[in-house]
């Protein structure tokens, strides 16, 4: 398995969407609800672009056999009393990919390349009845409480999510 950082997703396009899609038709709670359109996917991943373009976001990849199977997410804040932290979003492993440690591969990438960018607390949210929850605890990530009614879920039911944060080592090697 190769871990990458995209600046361009212009050649990952076709499988960035195809693993969106696979990711909120699995019951992903990931900001979308069920059936994800190829075209949803396809200008939500050109709107991923344009925060990357204006560096406020970075990508990271997981490639297996030279297929995308994951990819995370870093929201960098811009705001000057914040310059300090990142925010997670939408870590992502495809449905036949899970239980392969791609996840825990991701979250890796994710504290190294904070760590280059100087961003020494990271935050993150997740539903609370999930495996990324049960990852981010066994990842260090530490519980500062839940919101309930958060987001809703394919069924229809609000649903809760919890709030995390780490900090971190900014002399990590950068990926």
């Amino acid at each position: 398995m190769e871990l990458l950082k995209l600046e361009k997703l212009t050649g990952y396009l076709d499988e960035l969407v195809e693993l969106l899609c696979d990711c909120v038709d699995s019951g992903a709670s990931i900001g979308f609800l069920p059936p994800m359109s190829e075209l949803e996917a396809q200008t939500y991943w050109l709107s991923v672009q344009d925060s990357i373009d204006a560096h406020t976001s970075l990508m990271i990849i997981v490639k297996n056999e030279g297929k995308v199977v994951g990819s995370v997410q870093i929201s960098l804040s811009a705001k000057s009393n914040a310059l300090h932290r990142c925010e997670v979003e939408k870590l992502m492993v495809l449905s036949s990919a899970q239980r392969q440690g791609i996840a825990t591969m991701l979250m890796q990438g994710v504290e190294k390349v904070a760590a280059a960018w100087q961003r020494t607390l990271i935050v993150l949210d997740t539903h609370t009845d999930s495996n990324a929850f049960n990852l981010y605890k066994q990842l260090g990530y530490i519980e500062v409480g839940t919101i309930p009614e958060y987001a809703k879920s394919a069924s229809g039911e609000l649903t809760p999510t919890s709030i995390f944060y780490k900090t971190i080592d900014t002399t990590q090697e950068l990926i």
